[in-house]
């Protein structure tokens, strides 16, 4: 019963990913600028990826397996945020050098 409950959970986690990847994906065609299609695919990669990672750790039969799934889909929380935040200072540095040190 308990393996049943941990694996539907385990379903729910990677569908959620999915359609959360899908939809910044969707974002990056229909968003205008750069910013606005960073900041979807940003979101997407940043909770999408571990939620399917989640999901894919709920499903394995191992405990070792599991446990170095959720410790990539924390290296993916830390990681992705930090070089989006850095591609965006550097985009906003080269589009508008004078207007970007007023921020």
């Amino acid at each position: 019963m308990m393996v049943e409950m941990i694996s539907f959970i385990g379903f729910i986690f990677i569908f959620l990913g999915i359609f959360l990847c899908f939809s910044a994906v969707i974002g990056c065609f229909r968003f205008p600028d750069y910013f606005c299609k960073m900041h979807a695919a940003t979101l997407g990669d940043a909770i999408g990826c571990p939620l399917i990672l989640w999901g894919v750790a709920m499903q394995s039969n191992s405990i070792t397996t599991a446990l170095k799934i959720i410790l990539l889909s924390l290296i993916i929380l830390i990681i992705t945020p930090t070089a989006s935040y850095l591609l965006n200072k550097i985009a906003l540095k080269s589009i508008a050098p004078s207007d970007s040190e007023k921020l």
